[in-house]
């Protein structure tokens, strides 16, 4: 694993090959934009209620705070490159981002490809103007990228039954998150056991069941303390936490700060 910084950490690359078969253990969603691109391999990438299967020569693009994760498919070995960066990258950009699997045309593909390696190449040197370069190298990528998302249809999700149940499963709990949301209650909603919703879940999303619960809460979380004055004990309560302890001990968990910590962050940012 080789990863690279520009002085300002607005940008981070990350470039990894992995050996035999592998899936993403840590909990994932973050206030950076993310691209992703499979240099060999295939991974099954679950993006907030959706899996889709990435292949070689595909991006992934992540908005902020996206949860999201990669699965193993069965297939091993894989070599793929993680771009995280802010919003300056993105600014007076003439396209609506929207997370998504986009593969580039044949033709664009191995323009894309050798962005890809000038980005490394320069990451990894020290030369005059290296930030420069590395957002002049990004801003043509993202802008590659984006004019090839809107110009494809949208990539379909994986197209099995236990696939849909599962998104549906995972719909659900979107829009549901400040209710209670128990394994049984729920697997009685959707007509399966609680092992078989416990065991298929974790299959299909990557994520356990009360793990994804909590990641949705936070995320919803994450927004209201960004976009509202709401205090505390009123956030924990919209999105289903009957504690106000749980909710810090959640959110510190998750984040590596407290709720209050992450606002003042954000203000900074928004100033």
């Amino acid at each position: 694993m080789d990863i690279y910084y520009n002085n300002e950490h607005t940008m981070m690359i990350d470039h990894t090959k992995r050996k035999g078969f592998y899936t993403m253990q840590d909990q994932h969603s973050h206030d950076e934009y993310e691209l992703y691109y499979l240099f060999t391999g295939e991974r099954d990438y679950f993006i907030r209620d959706r899996t889709y299967r990435v292949k070689q020569g595909s991006f992934v693009f992540i908005d902020k705070d996206e949860l999201h994760r990669t699965i193993d498919t069965g297939v091993p070995d894989h070599e793929r490159l993680v771009i995280n960066f802010d919003d300056s990258f993105l600014s007076n950009f003439p396209f609506q981002t929207q997370s998504g699997v986009i593969t580039l045309p044949p033709q664009v593909q191995y323009k894309g490809e050798n962005i890809l390696q000038d980005l490394l190449l320069e990451a990894k040197g020290n030369a005059n103007g290296r930030d420069i370069m590395l957002e002049s190298l990004l801003r043509q990528l993202l802008l590659l990228v984006f004019r090839s998302q809107r110009e494809q249809p949208e990539v379909e999700v994986q197209p099995s039954s236990v696939h849909q149940t599962m998104f549906e499963i995972a719909t659900y709990v979107g829009t549901h998150y400040n209710a209670v949301l128990r394994l049984h209650d729920v697997a009685a909603q959707f007509f399966v056991s609680p092992y078989y919703l416990s065991r298929k879940f974790k299959q299909c999303t990557g994520f356990g069941f009360a793990e994804y619960v909590q990641l949705v809460r936070v995320r919803e979380a994450q927004r209201l303390l960004r976009e509202t004055n709401l205090k505390m004990l009123e956030i924990a309560e919209q999105i289903g936490m009957e504690s106000l302890a749980n909710f810090y001990k959640l959110f510190k968990q998750t984040n590596g700060c407290s709720p209050l910590q992450y606002r003042k962050r954000q203000f900074k940012k928004q100033t």
